[in-house]
């Protein structure tokens, strides 16, 4: 049976390897929150975050493919979920309305990213007081594997948190249970640098 990149990327979301009840748990949205699916791929999670914030919450599940969006737009329409709002990014970076986001979510989208700590610099702009930025990304393997491209489909959890603190942010959790990913949440610094 052939999957579609969309479905790939949901059912790999989905493996019980990747722990997506654990880190549901630990994000420990609220009903009413606004997220910011980065990378959104599938849905996946943006689906299940839709569900955790109910009516009065939303979702931006941000992608730079087009087909990936109308995936996501479809999957919601199916299954009547009303509050996800698609949008597509580019080389300008994320558009969002100031001070909207209660988090930021990006799972395996650091090590895509050429200029990180501007990126994260105007992400700030789109966090509400409080607001939480989670990282997850792949560790460095072991071995080196030949599906790995020469740059590395990954980013070092020292290098996120020192771009993330240049960057203005503070660690405010870190987690360990993801076997192959870092899992670090991160705040605005109070003095805003």
């Amino acid at each position: 049976m052939m999957f579609s990149k969309a479905e790939m990327f949901n059912r790999k979301a989905s493996h019980p390897k990747y722990r997506a009840n654990e880190i549901m748990k630990v994000l420990a949205l609220s009903e009413g929150a606004v997220v910011a699916d980065i990378g959104a791929g599938g849905g996946y999670f943006a689906m299940r975050f839709a569900e955790t914030v109910g009516s009065e919450g939303k979702v931006y599940a941000i992608d730079t493919d087009r087909k990936l969006l109308a995936y996501i737009e479809k999957c919601a329409e199916k299954n009547r979920i009303a509050n996800i709002e698609t949008i597509l990014t580019g080389e300008r970076g994320v558009v969002l309305p100031e001070q909207s986001c209660d988090l930021i979510f990006l799972r395996n989208v650091f090590h895509h990213l050429r200029q990180p700590e501007d990126y994260f610099r105007s992400l700030k702009n789109f966090l509400r007081p409080k607001g939480r930025v989670a990282v997850i990304d792949y560790k460095k393997p072991r071995a080196v594997m030949r599906f790995i491209s020469p740059i590395g489909h990954y980013a070092e959890e020292r290098f996120i948190r020192e771009t993330m603190r240049k960057a203005g942010y503070v660690l405010v959790e870190s987690h360990d249970f993801l076997p192959e990913q870092s899992f670090n949440i991160f705040q605005a610094a109070e003095n805003g640098k």
